[in-house]
């Protein structure tokens, strides 16, 4: 069941993610991945912003609430793969 809606749900799980790393101190071994995840986060609520507004039949508003959500899930995935290979690389 969703609580706000999909995409608000999305951005609140996303800043999780960022308290969780910040609280278990893994985000200061891989800061500019992480600076990803939060621009897709970030991405997420503009989109979720601008998907009310499409809500009124909008054709401009409701491609850009498209594009917007594209761009955060391929930053997203860019931050999260990239990430994951900056913590899991022997030093």
């Amino acid at each position: 069941m969703a609580l706000f809606g999909g995409l608000w749900d999305a951005a609140v799980v996303i800043f999780l993610v960022l308290v969780f790393a910040e609280y278990m101190k893994v985000r200061t071994k891989a800061t500019k991945q992480f600076n990803w995840i939060a621009g897709s986060g970030l991405l997420v609520l503009l989109a979720a912003a601008s998907s009310w507004i499409s809500v009124a039949g909008n054709s401009v508003v409701s491609g850009a609430t498209t594009l917007f959500g594209v761009i955060a899930w391929i930053m997203l995935l860019i931050g999260a793969l990239w990430g994951a290979l900056e913590l899991t690389k022997a030093k």
